[in-house]
C-alpha cells in the first residue's frame, strides 16, 4: 500500500526541527522578518489564511500561559471514539445496499446468489484523524497518539478487503496523510509507552503487521519521529539485534524486511567492525551480510579495506549466488578504477561463473578483449554453461519451463564460440513462442544468422532487422537483491516500490559487437547464406503460425517484425525477390488475420528495403 514521500527527499522530524532551529537562531528578527515576508508571497491565495492561523496559534498560546485549553483537551477525548465510529461506518459499508439477487426464476438450486455492493471509502474522514492524532503525538499525549495510530492503521491496512476495491480510482486509502511518517510516529509513541524489556518484541510485532501499509520503516525513522533523544536507545539496540538474529522465516514474506532491520541497527550501534563481526559469524545462513559489510566500507571511503573484506567473503561463500556475483563485481569495480586489467578480468569472470546472465557476460568479454583472452574466456565458459544447461535437462520433474533456463545464454555463448551449428540446434528445439520470457535462444540465434547471411553488414536504420539485431542488446530487467537468495516460491511478484537499500536499474548489454566481429571472423559462402535464410524461415514460420492460431494479438507487432526481417535479409543477400514474394505470400496466406496484416504493412511502409504494400480498397 503506497501514498508515502520519495525517500531520497525525506528529512525526519527531528533533522528538519534541528535544521529550523539553527537556522532561525543564526538570523537577527530584521532577517526572519524578511525571510517570512518573501515565502508569504509565494503562498497560492487557498494557503494564505492557514499561513496567518500559524500566528493566531502562536499569540493563544501566550496568552494561555502554555496551558492546555480545556476545549481542545474535550475534543481530543473524543478522538478514540471518533475513529471506532469511522471504523464501524466501514463495516457497514462493506455489505450496504443489500446486494443484487441474480437467481434465475428457472434455477433450481440452492446456491446464495448474494452479492455485496462496494462500500464508500471515507477517505477525508481519514486524513482528518491522523491530523488529530498527530496533535496528540506532538503534544506529547503518546498514550493517545499510540492507540489512535494503532486503530486508524488497523483500517487502513483493511482497505481492499471484501467490499472495497482496491483499484476503484475515486478512493485511497488515505489523501494528504503520509503513511511512512505516521509508521514512524506510531513506532515511536508505542516504543515510549512499552515497558523497556518489552520494547523490542512489541515494535517487532506491530512492524509484521504493518508490513504492508505504506514503505519500509526502521529505527532511523523512530529516532526521528521526535526532536527528543530516545530513551535508552544502546540498551534496546542491543536486544533489537539480538531478537532479529533470532528471528526465523516465516510464511508472510517478513524475512527480506528482518534482514533489512537486522543491518540497519548492527551499523547504526557497532559501525563497520558490527558488520564485519555479523558477516563472519553468520555470513553463511544470511550471505547479504557479507554485502552490507563491503558495502559500508566502501561508503566511508575505505576502498582497500572494502576489497579485502570482499577477499574474505569470497572465500566464505558458497560458490554461486547473487550475493557473491555482486562482492566480485564490487571487486572489477575497484580492479577497473586502479588500470588492472588482469584483476578485472578474474573478478568479472568470478561474478559471471557466481551467476551468469547476458550482462555479466558482457561486461566479461569487454574485459577480456584488450587483454587478448576474448577466445579463451568465451571458449571456457561456453563449456562450463553448456554443462550446467545439460544436466539441468536431465534432472527428472523439473518443469518444462525450467528448463529453458540458460538457452538464451548459451545459444550466445555457443555463437561467439563459433559454433554457429550447436546455437541453431538449441533454438530449434526451443518452443515455438516464448520469446519475451528472456530465455528462448530465437531473439539472438535468428537475428545472427540473418546477418550473417546479409554478409555481415550493419542492418540499416528503419528496418525490421535493424531491431532485431538490437534486441539481442536489450538490458536485463533488474534483479531484486531480496529475491535472490530465498526460496523461488517466496517472492511471486516484485514490490510497487523499491526498498531504501535495492537498486532496480536495468543491467546494460553490449553483445552485438562481438557477435559481429564473430561474423567476420566466420564469413558465410552463398550456399551457407541460403541455408542460414532457410532455417530462420522454419523457425520464424513456426512461431508466426503459433501467434496466429492461438490469437496471441500482443504478440502480432513482434510476429510482423519477425516476417519483415526475414525479407529484408534477402534482399541485402542480393535476393530482393525473394525478399518480396516472401512479404507477399505471408499477406496472402494470412489474409484473414487483419490485425496482423495491419501490423505487417505498417512495418512494410517504415522498411527502406521493402515495397510499400498495396492500397486496400473498400467495398461499398
Amino acid at each position: 500500500m503506497a501514498t508515502s514521500i520519495d525517500r531520497s527527499k525525506r528529512l525526519s522530524a527531528a533533522e528538519f526541527l534541528e535544521a529550523l532551529d539553527g537556522r532561525l537562531t543564526a538570523m537577527k528578527p530584521a532577517e526572519l522578518r524578511a525571510a517570512l515576508m518573501t515565502h508569504a508571497e509565494t503562498l497560492p491565495a487557498v494557503e494564505r489564511r492557514a499561513f496567518l492561523g500559524i500566528f493566531e496559534k502562536a499569540e493563544e498560546a501566550g496568552k494561555a500561559g502554555g496551558k492546555r485549553q480545556p476545549a481542545r483537551a474535550a475534543r481530543k477525548d473524543t478522538l478514540l471514539r471518533d475513529i471506532d465510529a469511522v471504523a464501524e461506518l466501514c463495516g457497514e459499508s462493506r455489505y450496504e445496499g443489500g446486494g443484487i439477487d441474480w437467481e434465475d426464476e428457472g434455477e433450481d438450486d440452492d446456491w446464495d446468489h448474494y452479492e455485496p455492493a462496494h462500500g464508500t471509502w471515507p477517505t477525508a474522514k481519514i486524513d482528518t484523524l491522523f491530523e488529530r492524532a498527530d496533535a496528540a503525538f506532538r503534544e506529547g499525549d503518546l498514550g493517545l497518539a499510540r492507540d489512535a495510530y494503532e486503530k486508524l492503521l488497523n483500517l487502513v491496512a483493511s482497505y481492499g478487503e471484501d467490499g472495497f476495491d482496491a483499484d476503484e480510482e475515486e478512493s485511497e486509502p488515505v489523501g494528504t496523510t503520509d503513511l511512512d511518517e505516521v509508521k514512524a510516529r506510531y513506532l515511536r509513541a508505542l516504543y515510549e509507552t512499552t515497558e523497556p524489556d518489552k520494547r523490542s518484541a512489541a515494535l517487532m510485532k506491530a512492524l509484521q503487521e504493518l508490513q504492508f501499509v505504506g514503505g519500509p520503516v526502521g529505527i532511523p525513522e523512530v529516532i526521528g519521529a521526535r526532536r527528543a533523544p530516545l530513551p535508552d536507545r544502546e540498551a534496546f539496540l542491543e536486544a533489537w539485534i539480538e531478537l532479529l538474529c533470532r528471528h526465523q522465516p516465516d510464511q508472510f514474506g517478513f524475512e527480506m524486511e528482518a534482514r533489512r532491520l537486522l543491518f540497519q541497527a548492527v551499523r547504526m550501534h557497532r559501525g563497520t567492525e558490527g558488520l564485519a563481526e555479523l558477516a563472519r559469524r553468520d555470513g553463511r545462513r544470511i550471505p547479504e551480510a557479507f554485502r552490507k559489510w563491503v558495502q559500508a566500507l566502501a561508503e566511508e571511503g575505505l576502498a582497500d579495506e572494502g576489497v579485502q573484506a570482499a577477499q574474505e567473503a569470497l572465500r566464505a561463500l558458497p560458490p554461486t549466488g547473487e550475493i557473491r556475483a555482486w562482492i566480485a563485481e564490487f571487486m572489477a569495480d575497484e580492479a577497473e578504477k586502479q588500470n588492472d586489467g588482469a584483476a578485472r578480468l578474474e573478478a568479472r569472470r568470478e561474478a559471471f561463473r557466481a551467476t551468469p546472465t547476458l550482462a555479466r557476460l558482457s561486461v566479461l568479454c569487454e574485459a577480456a578483449e584488450p587483454l587478448g583472452q576474448l577466445t579463451t574466456v568465451v571458449h571456457a565458459e561456453t563449456a562450463r554453461v553448456r554443462s550446467v544447461v545439460a544436466n539441468r535437462s536431465r534432472q527428472k520433474g523439473v518443469d518444462p519451463m525450467e528448463r529453458q533456463r540458460g538457452h538464451r545464454l548459451l545459444a550466445t555463448l555457443l555463437l561467439l564460440d563459433g559454433e554457429t551449428e550447436e546455437a541453431i540446434a538449441l533454438a530449434q528445439q526451443a518452443p515455438a513462442v516464448g520469446w519475451s520470457g528472456g530465455e528462448h535462444p530465437g531473439p539472438v540465434v535468428i537475428p545472427y544468422l540473418l546477418c550473417a547471411a546479409a554478409g555481415g553488414a550493419e542492418p540499416a536504420a528503419g528496418t525490421s532487422l535493424a531491431d532485431l539485431w538490437r534486441g539481442i542488446d536489450a538490458d536485463e530487467p533488474p534483479f531484486p537483491m531480496w529475491d535472490l537468495d530465498a526460496p523461488d516460491d517466496d517472492f511471486d511478484d516484485e514490490p510497487e516500490v523499491s526498498w531504501p537499500d535495492a537498486s532496480l536499474k536495468p543491467r546494460p548489454v553490449r553483445l552485438t559487437p562481438f557477435l559481429r566481429a564473430q561474423i567476420e571472423r566466420q564469413p558465410v559462402d552463398l550456399e551457407q547464406r541460403a541455408r542460414f535464410l532457410k532455417i530462420a524461415w522454419t523457425m520464424a514460420e513456426r512461431r508466426v503460425k503459433e501467434i496466429l492460431d492461438k490469437k496471441h494479438r500482443r504478440a502480432y507487432e513482434r510476429a510482423a517484425l519477425l516476417v519483415a526481417a526475414l525479407s529484408e535479409a534477402r534482399v541485402m543477400a542480393g535476393d530482393p525477390a525473394s525478399g518480396h514474394t516472401l512479404l507477399t505470400n505471408v499477406r496472402q496466406t494470412f489474409s484473414r488475420f487483419s490485425a496482423f496484416t495491419r501490423e505487417l504493412d505498417k512495418v512494410a511502409r517504415r522498411s527502406p528495403l521493402l515495397p510499400t504494400p498495396p492500397a486496400k480498397r473498400r467495398g461499398w
